[in-house]
Formats: C-alpha cells, sequence, structure tokens
C-alpha cells in the first residue's frame, strides 16, 4: 500500500468522479482507476460504487475518507509550515463572511494585506446564509455572536454592533413617537429577511429588561440601504446597523427612537475549525485582521447586505 494511493483515493472521493481528479491532478482518469484498485485489493474492500457516469462511496470508503482527510490536511499544513519558515506564508485562504461584516471589518484593510503577504491569494465571499464551512472548502467564517461556535475556535472581531430603531421626522409627526419597545407594534415597521428565509428580530434592553420584537408592516427587503432609503421617505420604523443609516441620523433626516434602550447586538467572530495546525496563510490572515478590526474602518459600506 503506498501513500500516494491514499491521496489518489481522496482525490476521487472529492471530485466524486475519476475524471475530475484526474483533471485536477493533471494525469489521465485510467492511471487513477489502477491506483485505486490496488488500494481497495490492499485492503480487501470495495472504497467506491462506480458506474458509467459517476463513482460514490461505498461505506468503507466513506469510513476511509472520515478518517484520512483531516490526516492528509494536518500533513500538509505541516509541510506549508516547514517550507514558511524564513520566508513569508504563501497559500490561498477563503473567507465567507456576511456582507457588513466583508464592508466593515475585512475589505478596508484587504489592500494592505496583500500588500504585506504578496504570497497569499485572498477570496473573500460575502454570504449571511447558514454555511457549512468546512463542506464548503471555506478556511474560516464570519458570523454574528456565537453563532457557529461548534466544533470551531471564535476569536472577536471588534465591538458589539449597535441596531438602532429609527424613523423619519415627518414620519413620527404622523404616526407618533413610542415610548416603549412595545409600543412599535402599532407602527409599520420595515423588516429584513435572511437568505434562510427567516425575519431580523428587534432586540432592545434597558437595564436586566430585554424585549425580543417580530416586527410586522408592509415593507419587507434584504438588503440594509433599500431599508434606510425607504424609512428616510416616511414608510415606516427601521432597524439596522448603525454604520448605514450614520449619515441620514447626521443629517436629520432619520431621528433615533427608544433612546433609553440599547440596541447593541453580539460582536463579529471569526471562526476556523479546531484543528491541531492552522496553516500558515490562515494564521497570517487571523493575526492580521484581529489587530485591523481595532481600527476605525477607512470605508463606508458598499455591498449589499443587513
Amino acid at each position: 500500500m503506498r501513500p500516494s494511493d491514499l491521496e489518489t483515493f481522496l482525490a476521487v472521493a472529492k471530485a466524486g468522479s475519476f475524471r475530475g481528479a484526474a483533471q485536477d491532478r493533471g494525469v489521465t482518469g485510467s492511471a487513477l482507476s489502477q491506483s485505486v484498485r490496488a488500494l481497495e485489493e490492499a485492503l480487501e474492500v470495495r472504497l467506491f460504487n462506480r458506474t458509467t457516469r459517476s463513482v460514490a462511496l461505498t461505506e468503507a470508503g466513506e469510513l476511509l475518507y472520515e478518517r484520512l482527510a483531516p490526516a492528509f490536511d494536518d500533513i500538509w499544513t505541516a509541510v506549508d509550515e516547514v517550507r514558511s519558515l524564513g520566508r513569508r506564508p504563501q497559500g490561498r485562504v477563503r473567507i465567507n463572511a456576511p456582507a457588513p461584516a466583508v464592508e466593515w471589518l475585512i475589505a478596508p484593510h484587504v489592500p494592505a494585506f496583500l500588500d504585506a503577504y504578496p504570497g497569499i491569494s485572498l477570496e473573500v465571499i460575502a454570504d449571511a446564509g447558514h454555511v457549512d464551512i468546512v463542506a464548503e472548502g471555506y478556511d474560516a467564517g464570519v458570523r454574528m455572536g456565537l453563532e457557529m461556535a461548534r466544533d470551531m475556535i471564535a476569536v472577536p472581531l471588534g465591538p458589539e454592533q449597535d441596531y438602532p430603531v429609527m424613523a423619519a421626522p415627518d414620519y413620527i409627526e404622523r404616526a407618533g413617537r413610542p415610548e416603549r419597545p412595545e409600543d412599535l407594534s402599532r407602527h409599520n415597521c420595515i423588516r429584513h429577511r435572511f437568505p434562510g428565509g427567516t425575519i431580523f428580530g428587534w432586540s432592545l434592553s434597558k437595564g436586566e429588561e430585554e424585549i425580543t420584537l417580530a416586527p410586522e408592516g408592509t415593507l419587507t427587503v434584504n438588503d440594509s440601504r433599500h431599508a434606510v432609503h425607504a424609512a428616510v421617505h416616511g414608510v415606516g420604523v427601521v432597524s439596522v446597523a448603525a454604520p448605514y443609516a450614520a449619515g441620514e441620523l447626521a443629517a436629520g433626516r432619520l431621528l433615533r427612537l427608544l433612546p433609553d434602550w440599547s440596541t447593541a447586538r453580539p460582536a463579529w467572530h471569526l471562526y476556523y475549525p479546531g484543528r491541531r495546525q492552522v496553516p500558515p496563510a490562515l494564521r497570517a490572515f487571523l493575526q492580521f485582521f484581529r489587530a485591523a478590526a481595532r481600527q476605525p474602518p477607512s470605508q463606508s459600506p458598499g455591498g449589499e447586505g443587513m
């Protein structure tokens, strides 16, 4: 049994076909098929169920894959770490994060990061959905609070977030000013729907009193800029991350409601698998952006998100 046969097995399992694995490795499909067949003969068990169009792991193949994949990841991470000694980290880093986290915590610092680490290729995907970052091939993800803490190492990025409740002056004059969070049930609230279909709940606290509301209203959006635009034009009450409405608040086009109530939400956290070894490129990203998150962002939001 050769280690190369085990690597071939992993390549076919990840690609889901001999043809795809052959293209990735730059060899012929027949060569991969022979290597897998030799491994099956050595183990005396079938690893793949083959058809003319695809291959699928058998129960034995799934067991072998589950044990081998992390082991080989550790091997290659160790190799990368040794190679990186005496020189700057190299490799690719893939990050999955909601648009606001990309806009305020990552995008403003990307030029400096790439300038500091020219050997690293960075891929940042803006996505607010629930993503299995390991299954989807990401090195790390960013989510609010501890949403992805299971089997992950969580690193806070920046402080808690403020989600003020706001409305335009003409709307307040027309509909009245709420005195308590419960009063919002009588107002036309502009709602935000997440990619998974859930509606963003509004949370307010005062001392030990905490209230979470399910807003109701005639307008639902999936982009905070659209919500702010509608609120400025008197459609209703809105609650979005403060940076999206900073200019409108400063200009008086939106007024903050319920100022005695805190609208703080959990800080953004950077998550990555709790492996024994962290690849050098990912370690460089973690260290750089933890330090960068302590700095004020150099640009205002510009992409989609909440």
